[in-house]
């Protein structure tokens, strides 16, 4: 599932229209980070949450670049 292509529309539109089951998967992923926003809209809720993904995903993206193929010349 894209979760961007999901819930990016919090993001964009004033009056989005979600359904039901995403918007409990919203405040599930909420919760699975231990992010207080019971109180906060979803649009809120997934602003946290998406960064929160963004930052975890981050060092992983960053180890794999540095592990991209070295020189032939650097190897030797």
């Amino acid at each position: 599932m894209d979760l961007c292509r999901l819930y990016d529309v919090l993001l964009t539109e004033e009056a989005p229209t979600l359904p039901e089951t995403a918007r409990t998967d919203l405040r599930a992923f909420a919760r699975l980070f231990d992010l207080a926003l019971e109180e906060a809209c979803e649009a809120e809720v997934w602003a946290a949450v998406r960064q929160r993904l963004a930052d975890d995903l981050a060092p992983a993206l960053q180890v794999a670049a540095e592990w991209g193929y070295e020189d032939q010349k650097q190897a030797a």
